[in-house]
């Protein structure tokens, strides 16, 4: 999942922009990481 930095909203891994406010997500910490919990699908 990749925290948005502005709204905190969770996105799905591979997310460019936040599903909630519209947020580019790539200066997230999160982003390009992966975490044991992210599930993929």
């Amino acid at each position: 999942m990749i925290t948005c930095n502005v709204c905190g909203h969770l996105n799905p891994v591979g997310a460019l922009i936040c599903e909630n406010c519209g947020s580019d997500l790539s200066d997230s910490p999160d982003y390009g990481g992966f975490d044991e919990d992210d599930e993929f699908f």
